[in-house]
């Protein structure tokens, strides 16, 4: 697996190069959670404060900007990519083996979904992002459906949250979910670990809003954007 600390620390920019395939058959996601991988990735090395510049080969993912993923910085061959970026990218996504300018390969597990998928591309990443990224993943409307309820429900709760006194992060939730994405991208953890918070009484609305508001600068899920907005009388409580 992946260490983050080990492997992707050091001075300047890291480049990294994510390598989406060739279109497959209809509801294949494979190309677009190889792009969401690497969005999550450079999240996180961000997240400890060294720049990121992104690499892409191949095709477009058209659902790409609806799934909240960044734009590449350079596009096109390897080679045009490391002319743009000033230098090699130094890591690797692809559902593949890769035979290219040397690095750190990280594997992203092949994806497609059953019946149709465009009803929330946050929900499909949510669904995307709750599974090993090395894993397999088949998705089902049913399953968009129901991850749709439950970001409309963090939604909602850290609307709720954003009202009251301002508190700490949960600190030991937090250094649990930075170690777990920092030593593998283990981004079901942090799923795990923002359900338990979501219902823990020992945790002040403050620190809860604060956390998932934290985390969320990694997973995307745009859980903040309810703050504020007048709230329908059918939202979820």
């Amino acid at each position: 697996m992946l260490s983050i600390v080990d492997e992707l620390t050091g001075p300047g920019p890291l480049r990294i190069c994510a390598h989406a395939p060739q279109d497959g058959e209809p509801g294949d996601l494979t190309g677009l959670r190889v792009l969401l991988v690497t969005d999550v990735l450079a999240r996180v090395v961000e997240l400890r404060g060294r720049a990121v510049l992104l690499g892409r080969t191949g095709p477009p993912v058209p659902s790409a900007d609806a799934a909240g993923i960044r734009p590449a910085d350079a596009t096109g061959t390897l080679e045009e990519i490391t002319e743009v970026l000033g230098g090699p990218p130094v890591v690797h996504l692809t559902p593949r083996a890769f035979e290219g300018a040397g690095g750190a390969t990280l594997r992203v597990g092949e994806a497609s979904g059953t019946g149709p998928l465009d009803q929330d591309v946050l929900a499909v990443r949510a669904l995307l992002l709750g599974h090993p990224h090395h894993e397999p993943r088949v998705v089902t409307s049913e399953e968009i459906t129901e991850a749709g309820r439950v970001l409309a429900r963090w939604r909602g709760a850290v609307a709720d949250w954003a009202e009251e006194p301002s508190k700490p992060m949960a600190a030991d939730l937090v250094r649990t979910a930075r170690a777990a994405l920092e030593d593998s991208l283990d981004t079901p953890q942090v799923f795990r670990l923002l359900r338990e918070l979501e219902t823990a009484e020992d945790v002040p609305a403050g620190g809860k809003f604060e956390t998932f508001a934290h985390l969320d600068r990694v997973l995307g899920l745009e859980v903040v954007r309810e703050i504020g907005r007048p709230r329908s009388a059918g939202a979820p409580a």
